[in-house]
């Protein structure tokens, strides 16, 4: 792949993984102005290239995943426009998603917990646009490891998603 295919994928990869992430809740301040928004989210999606660039290289680690969830949400809050732990985790997760199958980093530890991955797992009594803390995160994420019984995360996930409204015919 040639850089510039890099940067064209990697811009959309990020675009695809904002848009799910903010879709469902509210995310802005509202006294950002439409440049101050485009320039937020240059600055994560920058941010983020640069996190991933150690997914690229080794597979990282429960523990640091959740640091780096953490770490991009200070990120959010340094740039005056703090996302909370739920918006977060989806957004690094979605990257890291994109990124993996696009052979662009190692398997991910992790899945995006959203609406649709909790109805599949059949972990009820959740709204993960609500999740601000990551003791609830590793909660959910033990209540995974248990209906994926040894699979990882990012396999599972994979074998069980399905966008809505769209199903292939076999």
């Amino acid at each position: 792949m040639t850089d510039l295919q890099k940067k064209f994928l990697k811009t959309e990869l990020f675009i695809f993984s904002w848009e799910a992430a903010t879709e469902h809740n509210k995310v802005w301040n509202s006294s950002m102005t439409l440049q101050q928004k485009q320039n937020y989210k240059n600055e994560l999606k920058s941010f983020l290239e640069d996190m991933l660039n150690e997914y690229s290289i080794r597979i990282i680690p429960e523990d640091e995943h959740i640091q780096n969830i953490l770490n991009l949400q200070t990120k959010t809050e340094e740039l005056k426009n703090k996302l909370n732990f739920g918006t977060c985790q989806k957004l690094l997760n979605m990257m890291c998603k994109y990124y993996w199958c696009s052979g662009l980093i190692k398997e991910p530890v992790h899945l995006p917990i959203d609406r649709i991955n909790l109805k599949n797992a059949g972990i009820k009594n959740c709204n993960w646009t609500e999740l601000d803390d990551k003791d609830t995160y590793k909660s959910l994420v033990a209540k995974f490891k248990e209906v994926t019984a040894g699979k990882s995360l990012a396999s599972w996930e994979l074998e069980n998603w399905c966008r809505r409204n769209f199903k292939e015919s076999h």
